[in-house]
């Protein structure tokens, strides 16, 4: 399910970042059925009837996803960054240096961890 602020907020990302955000979008959005997509903290949140598990965030020169249990996700391409106990994020700079294989792998992960 998708929300209407949601809607906007993507819009509003600039051009040089769309093709990234609207595939990471497109990709968590394919894991499971059930998934709720809101906006808290001012970015796109996604979660499952059992807790949040990812976000989406943007800076000027980046996007990133970001994951709640995130150390907990096995990560054999070492997309992730991050040293907090529990969350983890993969920082995208350009469409084309985006693995969607291994991003999909660490959503579908994401999804089942909560």
């Amino acid at each position: 399910m998708t929300s209407t602020d949601a809607q906007g907020w993507f819009a509003t990302a600039p051009e040089s970042q769309r093709l990234i955000l609207d595939t990471l979008r497109r990709l968590i959005l394919s894991t499971t059925s059930d998934i709720v997509e809101e906006i808290k903290w001012s970015r796109p949140c996604y979660s499952t009837p059992r807790g949040m598990f990812c976000y989406l965030h943007r800076t000027k020169s980046h996007v990133t996803i970001g994951f709640q249990q995130g150390a907990s996700l096995k990560d054999p391409k070492n997309l992730l960054d991050g040293t907090g106990k529990d969350m983890r994020h993969v920082k995208i700079t350009a469409a084309d240096g985006l693995d969607q294989s291994a991003v999909l792998k660490l959503i579908q992960q994401a999804a089942k961890l909560t």
